[in-house]
């Protein structure tokens, strides 16, 4: 078994792993797949076959490690971990001393696979469902005072160094969602609103702020773009209570997990 990248005519095999880890919304086309992930995108081949798969992105010191599937005619192998080292490789050589991903925290193979290769949990990160009636009942809980703002490239370096984003991950953001508006207010607080996930519901992700009454500033500058409804990834307890009182669902429980490479 070898490690190999992404070439065009994989297309049609990378999207059977992304529907085997069941991400959510639509996937992205053969185009926009070309364009923005193939080269971003390491497989496991074993005797022709695509045994495994990865999506990494290095940003600085951090790596980004985003989906990681094996073909279940692969597993209790150890081809998982075999994956790993490979992605471990790719991101040291690509300047990466540290890296980063997210699990559903009841996908218990998949967690100790990550702690068998040193990772160590981080933190939560809830998903939540909110619909137009929800969004717009917290955004009008907010005081009126803070005053928000596009986020320009200028503000990238400063932005990223606030929340731990790793180098060059609103530029990355920037590019492969070209129509979603990013916003600040200062520098503690920022919200991505992509309105097309899927076709009835859009992603608020990122999703941070210092205290609920700034959240709600930022709910107010995505309502005006929302469609049915919207899915909020946030990693902060007294914001995802917040929602929760104002008639978000809970959706999904992952952890964040983390080491050094």
């Amino acid at each position: 078994m070898h490690e190999r990248a992404a070439r065009p005519e994989d297309y049609d095999a990378w999207l059977g792993f992304w529907r085997e880890i069941g991400v959510p919304g639509l996937p992205p086309t053969r185009e926009r797949w070309a364009l923005h992930l193939m080269r971003h995108t390491m497989f496991l081949e074993d005797d022709g076959v695509l045994a495994a798969y990865n999506l990494s992105y290095p940003f600085g010191a951090r790596g980004d490690v985003r989906q990681v599937a094996v073909d279940p005619a692969f597993r209790r192998r150890g081809v998982g971990k075999q994956l790993m080292a490979a992605v471990a490789a790719k991101l040291r050589a690509a300047g990466c001393t540290e890296w980063r991903l997210e699990v559903r925290a009841e996908n218990a193979a998949a967690i100790a696979l990550y702690r068998s290769v040193g990772m160590r949990p981080l933190r939560d990160v809830h998903s939540l469902k909110m619909s137009r009636d929800a969004c717009e009942r917290f955004a009008a809980s907010r005081s009126g005072r803070h005053a928000a703002s596009a986020v320009i490239p200028a503000d990238d370096a400063a932005l990223e160094a606030a929340f731990d984003f790793g180098t060059g991950q609103l530029q990355r953001w920037r590019t492969f969602r070209a129509d979603c508006p990013i916003v600040r207010i200062g520098f503690d607080a920022m919200v991505q609103i992509n309105r097309a996930m899927a076709p009835t519901n859009g992603l608020l992700f990122p999703f941070i702020a210092p205290d609920a009454d700034v959240a709600a500033h930022l709910m107010a500058e995505a309502v005006p773009h929302m469609p049915a409804s919207y899915e909020v990834s946030l990693t902060q307890p007294a914001i995802h209570q917040a929602l929760l009182a104002a008639g978000a669902v809970p959706d999904e429980h992952s952890i964040e997990f983390a080491g050094s490479l």
